[in-house]
This record gives structure tokens, sequence and C-alpha cells, in this order.
């Protein structure tokens, strides 16, 4: 039973336990609040539960633990407090586990994987205790991240072992499994305060080719977008030490392996430089872009988006957070451009006061999900771009519109045309007086 993406309000009604023989339920992305109706416990045939993008609060509901047949859950992005019951591990045929952004605490353990597990997000709570070494595998694609209490240690080369694992966030130390110097850039994500001894060079400046090679655009001067084709997996992290960046993800389609980079050989029109928009790197969840090292300061924030993937009738939308703050909600960049395979940009001014700049793109729900194929969902951005507003080269690469003119340009034409009518008219009539005039003294004098 699918109720997603219908606005419905309220809470759930406990009538929801007379369908016993439910074995899908989604109603993610509506406006349901309150806490889950404990009368739901009866629903023991349920396979795939989805009730994200919600207002529903309280306690973890402990009578999930009875739907021993799930394996799909995902209950993020909402208010659920507490614990997980230690009856969470009746859940053997688990195989997509989402319970990111909720304020979830207890013992990590007790999100104890089994062999049939694939992915674990479990990010931006408050669980604790040591990093179980079961949940360390290739097989599993695990995102703790933000979880201040998480500890432990990793395995040594955690890379050469091809581990889908993002910890960034935590108290896990990472000492024996990466170099000094991502260890130190990691180690300003999250602080309060980021000190000078951290990174390397104070910066001013930031741009990235997300998806793509490294480009070099020339408006007058040259700037340079860091090359992005790191594949992060299904839950990663990458980091650039020098240029002071670092990209992370989280997410994957449990029905298809889905593409972390997307590109087209196709010409993006309205662009002075089209190859910036031929590529982009893309999440099934979300992405996150931090810079850090940045002076205290006012800062230009430029994306650059074109859609090369999904025409219509489908529809991609997801939200944009900079440093914590929502700057767009459901943002279609079809809409936005004026069409598929063209370019558009966000520009947004934030103040830089502890040295990290945070860009956050997420998927809500929202859209259509299988068009052109399964997994087809989800945050895409092609390039990001931050400068000092005061500095002498700041334009970006222009996304020029290609489709219906702008309001501008039609009051433009109007006048254009208004005056060129005014000529004629004086033109016209000039050459009536003179032909009158002419008329006149013929009159007068016939014989002159």
């Amino acid at each position: 039973r699918d109720l997603s993406n219908n606005n419905l309000s309220g809470s759930i009604p406990p009538e929801v336990a007379n369908l016993s023989k439910l074995e899908t339920w989604h109603f993610n992305n509506n406006q349901l609040s309150g806490p889950f109706p404990n009368e739901s416990s009866p629903l023991r045939n349920l396979q795939s539960l989805w009730m994200f993008d919600n207002y529903i609060e309280g306690l973890f509901p402990e009578f999930i633990a009875n739907f021993t047949n799930l394996t799909d859950l995902r209950i993020y992005g909402m208010k659920l407090q507490g614990p997980i019951p230690k009856q969470f591990s009746n859940l053997i045929n688990l195989k997509y586990l989402d319970l990111r952004s909720n304020n979830l605490s207890g013992q990590l353990q007790l999100l104890l994987p089994y062999k049939s597990s694939r992915y674990l997000y479990a990010g931006d709570n408050d669980f604790s205790g040591r990093l179980p070494a079961e949940f360390v595998q290739p097989s599993l694609a695990l995102d703790i991240s933000y979880n201040p209490f998480i500890n432990g240690l990793l395995p040594n080369n955690p890379t050469d072992r091809k581990l889908s694992l993002n910890y960034i966030g935590t108290a896990i130390d990472t000492s024996r499994a990466i170099n000094s110097e991502n260890l130190t850039l990691l180690n300003c994500l999250h602080m309060k305060e980021c000190n000078r001894k951290y990174y390397t060079n104070a910066i001013t400046s930031f741009a990235v080719n997300c998806g793509g090679k490294q480009t070099i655009y020339s408006d007058p001067l040259p700037i340079t977008f860091d090359d992005d084709t790191t594949d992060l997996g299904a839950a990663g992290f990458h980091v650039n030490t020098s240029m002071q960046w670092v990209v992370s993800h989280v997410g994957s389609d449990p029905f298809r392996e889905s593409p972390r980079f997307v590109n087209t050989s196709q010409v993006i029109l309205g662009t002075d430089m089209p190859e910036l928009y031929q590529t982009a790197r893309t999440s099934r969840s979300a992405l996150w872009y931090y810079i850090v090292g940045l002076s205290t300061g006012k800062y230009t924030v430029q994306l650059f988006f074109a859609e090369i993937v999904i025409e219509k009738p489908g529809k991609r939308l997801f939200n944009i957070d900079i440093q914590d703050r929502n700057i767009k909600t459901d943002f279609d960049i079809t809409k936005e451009a004026g069409g598929f395979r063209r370019p558009t940009n966000i520009t947004y001014e934030v103040t830089v006061v502890n040295s990290v700049l945070k860009i956050h793109l997420h998927w809500n729900g929202r859209g259509t999900c299988c068009i052109p194929y399964e997994g087809a969902y989800g945050p895409l951005v092609s390039a990001i771009r931050v400068f000092r507003p005061e500095s002498p080269n700041n334009s970006p690469p222009p996304a020029r519109p290609v489709s219906a003119p702008s309001n501008d340009d039609k009051r433009r034409g109007v006048v254009a045309g208004i005056a060129a009518l005014c000529i004629a008219a004086a033109v016209i009539s000039s050459s009536v007086v003179y032909l009158w005039w002419k008329w006149v003294a013929l009159v007068k004098h016939p014989n002159a």
C-alpha cells in the first residue's frame, strides 16, 4: 500500500492493525504527526516500511521488532527518540535499514547487521559505544557519521579492503587507517572551532567540477575547477588535502546499482562552458561538500546544475542546505533551467566564521524514482564555486537563457520597436510637409 506524497495529516489511525496481510506500507512524504500507534504490532507480514519525511515523534516503536519479515525499513528524518529496543535483533531479514537524522540513542551494537544486511545508515543520531568489528565488512554499506559518542578503532588500510564506510563526525580513532594530512583535515569537520593548525593554508576561493575531471575556465583570469571523480561507493568520503575540501556521500538504491557519476556527450546550450555541465556527481540520498580553511568573512557560493539524466515525464526533486540552513526545497533543475540539458546556477551569500563551509544536497523522497531507469532520483550537482564577493574575478561561467525571452528582453524589444516607429513617422511627416510646400509653391508660381 503506497500512501506516499499525499499531504496526509493527523495521526496514524489504529485501524491499520486490521491490515494483517499488508506486505508493503509506504506513507513517507506526508504531514502525519504524533506517535506511531501501538496497535500496529499485528502487521507481521510487512516486508517494506517507509515512514520518512513526516512529523512523527516519540520513542522508537518497540513493536517494529515484531515485523520479522521486514527487509526494507526507512524511518529517517523525523523526531524519534530513545534507544533501539533489544528485540530489534529479531529483524534478521533486514537488507536495507535507514535511521538517519533522528534523535536515537543507545548502543550501536543493537543494530548489529546480519548476513543479509547490505545497507545500514544510522548517521546524525546519538548512538554510542565502540564500533563493532562485525560492522566493518566489504559487503555492508555503513553510515555512522555525526554520532559523536561512537568510538573505537578502524581496521588497518580500510581503502584496500574496499569498504563503504562513512564515519565523519565520530570519535573513532583513525590514526592507524588514514594518513595524518587526511586526519587533521577531518578533525575540522566536527569542531565548533577549526584551529589553524588543522589545515595548511588559509584560502579565500574554491571550485570543483563535480563528477568530472579538472577544468580551467578563463573569465578573464583562469579559474581551476578541481577533479572530483573518486567513487565513494554506497557510503563514503574523499579528502582532497592539497585543495582542502572533502566530499561525503550516503545512499544507494537496493533494487539497482545506480551510478555515482553521470555524463553526457550532448552539447549543453546557453553557456560559455558547456563541458562544466556535461558531468555531475549524484546520490540516491545525500551529498556533502566541505571546504576547509576559509578565512573569516563573507563569501558567494555558486552551485551549477544541468539535468542530463531525467527527461519528462520524470522529475528530480531535492533539497539544498548551506551552513545547515535550507535554501531550496523540492529544487527542480529542469524547471529552473527551462528544459532538459539546460544550465542553471544558484547564487547564495554566506558568512564563514569557523573556517569550514558546508554544502548539503539531499533527497526528500519526492519526485519520480524510475525514469529513465530504477534509481534515477536524488541530488545532482555539476560544479561548485566559492569566492569573496569583492574578488576582481568573481563572475561565474554564465548560464544564458535559451528558451523564452525574459521580461527585460521583451521590454527592450518593445522600446526598440516604438523608437523605430517614431523615427519612421518623423520621416513620413517630413516628406508630407515637403511635398505640400512644393505643391503650394507651384500653385502660386505656375511659370516658376
